[in-house]
């Protein structure tokens, strides 16, 4: 036991630092928030081990353990919050039909009754437009809405393709 308590009482300041990038990593890898707060803490007792508390190693464990309690128990939500609420590049993602919104696209097909298909790069998608709107194959389209897998269109006026 006296050697540890000897190694904390003549520990180099870096020791804190390098113990603080350690819990970075490991924070990185886990993605949590939770070891983010102890190597906050541990980065903090670094710089006050630099000056006012060299080899006061009682009071830099005790402000790592209060630091890091606090932290945790006030930083975390707020965390969260933000890192989730987060703009994305890709926040339709997973959402395949909604990106094609506004997008302008020729008939696969000629529709029969307002229903036909319409091609997306390499996918052929059904499609549904005013049945009293005669549409062709290759008419350009705009795509208004998506319901379930089934796209709303409308055709494109003449001046507009223009």
């Amino acid at each position: 036991m006296e050697g540890l308590i000897d190694f904390l009482a003549h520990m180099p300041f870096w020791y804190w630092f390098i113990f603080a990038g350690l819990l970075l990593i490991a924070e990185i890898m886990t993605g949590t928030t939770y070891l983010l707060w102890p190597a906050a803490a541990a980065a903090l007792v670094g710089l006050l081990d630099m000056g006012p508390m060299d080899g006061m190693w009682e009071w830099q464990l005790a402000i790592f353990s209060i630091v890091t309690i606090l932290l945790t128990l006030f930083a975390t939500p707020y965390a969260r919050d933000w890192i989730h609420n987060q703009p994305t590049d890709n926040e339709m993602l997973n959402q395949r039909g909604d990106r094609q919104i506004g997008k302008i696209v020729p008939a696969h097909s000629d529709f029969i009754d307002g229903h036909g298909k319409v091609k997306i790069h390499d996918t052929v998608w059904l499609a549904e437009s005013d049945p009293s709107i005669e549409i062709k194959a290759d008419d350009l389209l705009e795509v208004i809405a998506i319901e379930g897998a089934t796209l709303k269109v409308v055709k494109k006026r003449e001046e507009e393709t223009e």
